[in-house]
């Protein structure tokens, strides 16, 4: 009721025109806190939201986004955005999807109200990329090159100069008032704001912070950001109204924040610790999740007052209060050993990858089951079909120009000498004639680039070799849209190494790649035109490649013993048929056992993940070439024999899954068991005040209350009642007295009586 009681306040100390303003001012106060009642706490809010009650879930394995509807719990369509295996980040927003394939690096953006693609562009894959949406805006963040791009929503095309942090930046987010915050490697957070006149990034703070580094994530909120720095132990709020700063426990390994939260509850999970951080008012709590059978807590979310944690590879979600105490029963995901949380329209979705029903929460924390997989649903495409071009309007008929014309005719022949009954001269009659046609424009209709080749088909030649891979890639030939398709770009990148391009005419093509067996492709398709290059379609493929030969004793498949020479005969014979002998080839080795632990530990240092392996007895027997795999990046360290001790693959910021893979000899591949590391190049010392076992918290000194605290609804009813009530009175009770003579008088108080 504070600002409440304040806008009281204001109201009834009003001189002047007295009571007639004060009722008036007293019922419309009375008025919206009603409203605020019935309709909801977003009375506060400073901007109305407009929702279609649908969310958009990934669909990974098959490259697809699906819109489920909560209210009815059933899915509604099917977009194919992505080659099979993707990796889809999904962004909902102000009419628009926007989905990011950090596999292959594409951003796709789609117009709800058409469900066709209107832009794509490409960004860098792996964890580097981030889309931002907020304010009617959209960036593209690069944080290894430590740029924001600002995009138009609708073509992704750029708006204005980037800005340049001028090193890597180690997160970066949008409030819902449009301003981005990011943080550096050197732990400096910048604000910086879009300048439309300008068409530029205008630079609002800048704030080293001690403590923050390269695993330091950002929380966005309504207004400001919550800065968790856990390596350095630093907790900080800034540009929330509120700003705080804090302490907490070092806690090295890398941390999954919320994507978004209210300032005064800000959670987030350290995998590697099975520890849940909590910033609860002006509290910081440490929850070890292991104790509630959650080994590995994922990312978590907020709804309302209470914490939803899903637990990577325990098939369930648990459920904190603001103290990081139990807030409500576990909730199952059988047939989803690692459930994803979808925050939307002030509902919370359980994603459930590889299962065929989710959840739906509803912010009074009660739950329903939903749909997501449909196989009788259809498979629809963004694409849009090209536009064929309108023809030009006929000229309106001139009123001027007759429509009947005279044209000769030989003369009419009577009989019996009657002579001709027409009217007109001899030899001319009367014959509908087509007005003369206005010449049409010939000009062309405007061409665009081709639309994003389909139907890629990648192939592999195993016969290449054990280092290098041939590919024979395959497309549909896109729509040209107006001007005739004159070429075609293939680019072909194994893990990390430097993609391979050819330029080719027609719709195949051959790349040979230096790629090792267990490797990961990706392949990637445009078309150009007279008018410019189209968009890109994709396909990935995981290299099986050619395995050495089996090992093997001498080749005695057949032996031949040679005849004793023939005595001699005096008739001559041909020699008997030497003796065979024939044996079978040894059967190939079975495959080692999927799942194995084989990483036994390892660390990181300058992007390189150095791993400790002891592969089992199956694995080292097994004769075949391994490879460790980053399935984060996604990248994969060249071929060791799988009876390494030791191991190293690229790594990126945060957390990495990390699986040892083996390409079978009937084609298939197994991995091991993975193992998550993270990169965290340095960790800056401890605090002097926080010992080993003991859980800091920020002082009671700079605790304040949250900002974004509602009026309860049943406060707000009361309160509208109460000053409709007080106007009514002010109203019955008249106009004020006339000031006694002498004394300065209100014009408007002037008429009237006692």
């Amino acid at each position: 009721m504070g600002r409440a009681s304040a806008v009281v306040r204001r109201v009834f100390s009003r001189q002047g025109r007295g009571r007639e303003s004060a009722s008036f001012g007293a019922a419309a106060v009375g008025v919206l806190l009603l409203a605020g009642a019935v309709l909801g706490n977003g009375i506060s809010r400073t901007a109305v939201e407009v929702s279609d009650g649908l969310t958009w879930l990934g669909d990974d394995e098959r490259g697809e986004v699906v819109q489920v509807n909560p209210a009815s719990g059933r899915p509604e369509t099917r977009l194919a955005v992505a080659g099979g295996d993707a990796v889809l980040d999904i962004t909902q927003r102000d009419g628009r999807l926007v989905v990011l394939d950090r596999r292959s690096g594409q951003i796709t953006t789609i117009d709800l109200a058409t469900l066709l693609a209107s832009g794509r562009r490409q960004a860098a894959p792996g964890a580097t990329s981030k889309v931002l949406a907020a304010a009617g805006r959209l960036h593209v963040v690069d944080r290894d090159a430590g740029t924001v791009v600002n995009v138009d929503p609708v073509t992704l095309v750029d708006l204005g100069e980037p800005w340049r942090a001028g090193r890597p930046l180690a997160d970066a987010v949008a409030d819902d008032e449009g301003v981005v915050w990011a943080v550096d490697h050197g732990g400096v957070l910048r604000s910086v704001d879009w300048d439309e006149a300008g068409r530029r990034f205008a630079q609002r703070s800048d704030e080293p912070v001690e403590g923050a580094g390269e695993t330091t994530v950002l929380v966005p909120h309504k207004r400001g950001v919550t800065l968790l720095g856990l390596a350095g132990g630093i907790v900080l709020q800034a540009g929330t109204g509120e700003d705080r700063r804090g302490s907490t426990t070092q806690q090295p390994g890398a941390v999954l924040a919320a994507q978004t939260s209210p300032a005064g509850l800000v959670p987030a999970s350290v995998p590697d610790a099975g520890v849940v951080v909590l910033l609860s008012g002006g509290d910081v709590h440490r929850v070890d999740v292991r104790q509630r059978g959650c080994a590995t807590p994922d990312r978590p979310a907020v709804l309302r007052d209470r914490v939803y944690v899903p637990c990577r590879g325990g098939s369930k979600v648990i459920i904190l209060d603001a103290s990081g105490g139990r807030g409500g029963d576990d909730l199952s995901t059988p047939g989803a050993p690692d459930p994803q949380l979808v925050l939307d329209d002030d509902k919370l979705i359980v994603n459930t990858p590889g299962a065929g029903k989710g959840i739906v929460i509803d912010p009074d924390g009660t739950t329903k089951p939903v749909v997501i997989r449909s196989p009788e649903l259809p498979v629809k495409t963004p694409e849009k079909p090209p536009t064929p071009p309108t023809p030009p309007s006929p000229p309106p008929p001139d009123p001027d120009e007759p429509t009947r014309t005279r044209v000769n005719q030989p003369p009419p022949t009577t009989s019996g000498g009657g002579g001709s009954e027409e009217t007109g001269p001899p030899g001319a009659t009367d014959e509908e004639t087509p007005p003369p046609t206005t010449p049409t424009s010939t000009q062309p209709p405007v061409a665009r680039p081709p639309s994003a080749p389909a139907g890629i088909t990648v192939t592999e030649d195993n016969n290449a070799g054990r280092t290098q891979v041939s590919l024979n890639v395959s497309w549909s030939a896109p729509a040209d849209n107006g001007s005739p398709i004159t070429g075609y770009r293939v680019a072909a990148v194994c893990a990390s190494d430097e993609p391979v391009v050819k330029q080719v005419t027609t719709p195949t093509a051959t790349l040979l790649l230096p790629c090792a067996a267990g490797a990961r492709v990706t392949v990637q398709v445009t078309a150009a035109n007279a008018a410019g290059t189209g968009a890109t379609g994709s396909a990935t493929i995981t290299v099986v490649g050619r395995p050495p030969a089996p090992t093997q004793p001498p080749d005695t498949t057949t032996t031949t013993t040679p005849a004793p020479p023939p005595p001699p005969t005096t008739t001559s014979q041909p020699p008997p048929p030497p003796p065979t002998t024939t044996q079978d080839p040894p059967p190939p080795p079975p495959k080692p056992a999927a799942g194995a632990r084989v990483i036994t530990g390892g660390s990181a240092a300058d992007f390189i993940a150095t791993l400790t392996l002891s592969a089992p007895a199956d694995w080292r027997t097994y004769g075949v070439s391994c490879a460790v795999v980053n399935l984060t990046y996604p990248t994969t360290g060249g071929p060791i024999p799988c009876t390494s001790t030791t191991g190293t693959v690229r790594v990126t910021n945060g957390d990495n899954t990390l699986v040892v893979r083996v390409a079978a000899a009937d084609g298939s591949q197994v991995d091991s068991a993975s193992h998550t590391i993270f990169f965290r190049p340095f960790i800056p010392p401890q605090p002097p005040d926080c010992g080993p076992y003991v859980v800091c918290q920020i002082p009671a000194s700079v605790q304040t209350s949250p900002t974004e605290r509602e009026l309860p609804q049943t406060t707000m009813a009361a309160a509208g009642i109460g000053l409709l009530l007080t106007a009514l009175v002010v109203r019955a009770t008249g106009r004020p007295r006339p000031r006694p003579t002498g004394e300065d008088s209100d014009p408007d108080d002037a008429e009237g009586s006692p």
